[in-house]
């Protein structure tokens, strides 16, 4: 690639499972774990180890509701929703990938509630971007984002905490256990697997396109 080695920063690892075919001499996955605050150490880290420019790549949930499950969002920008702060993405690293417009909004939490969502004004929202670009924008690096979502704004997520841990891997016994206490919340799970499911066949053919015209 002309760019250098560039580093697909995903959060968890189901999203480096299936970028795993993408890797090569000049295409480095990194799996960062959730929240902003470890994707920059992590970006920081693989761009200290070479990479040249950097994707964050994966999951999130909508904001705008002309969104469905399973588009890819190419942001224009990221925002960090703590702090405000705002960066562009480079246009041409991930011009392949689709259509670029808004703002991806970096939380530090999911957001579970879609009324608390709707107050992030934005396109989408995830829990890594930001950290990312801030780590990019201070080595001087070509950052952009490719994301699909896998749940639209008006749903409410099933609660995470105890079952998903700081690195994104997933704790079956305690989901089943979780479910045999609130079996109410078996829609909300299902929800969100095929969610993910659908946003898995629109993300991977988006970053492979990216990659290709960027080379």
């Amino acid at each position: 690639m002309s760019r250098g080695v560039v580093a697909l920063l995903c959060a968890v690892p189901a999203e480096e499972r299936m970028l795993r075919r993408l890797a090569g001499p000049q295409v480095r996955i990194v799996v960062m774990g959730m929240g902003p605050a470890t994707a920059e150490r992590h970006a920081t880290a693989a761009i200290d180890g070479g990479a040249c420019a950097a994707i964050s790549v994966g999951f999130c949930g909508a904001l705008d509701p002309s969104l469905s499950v399973g588009d890819v969002v190419v942001p224009e920008r990221v925002r960090d929703a703590l702090t405000g702060e705002e960066w562009e993405c480079d246009a041409a690293l991930a011009s392949g990938a689709g259509r670029r417009g808004g703002t991806l909004v970096t939380t530090d939490h999911v957001v579970a509630d879609p009324a608390l969502r709707a107050a992030l004004k934005g396109l989408a929202v995830d829990m890594e971007s930001s950290g990312a670009a801030r780590a990019c924008a201070r080595a001087g690096v070509p950052f952009a984002a490719i994301r699909a979502v896998t749940d639209r704004t008006g749903d409410r997520l099933p609660d995470l905490a105890g079952v998903v841990d700081d690195a994104g891997n997933v704790h079956a016994m305690r989901m089943a256990g979780r479910l045999i206490i609130h079996p109410g919340a078996i829609p909300a799970w299902v929800r969100l697997a095929r969610g993910a499911s659908a946003a898995r066949r629109g993300l991977v053919p988006a970053v492979t396109r990216a990659l290709a015209d960027a080379a």
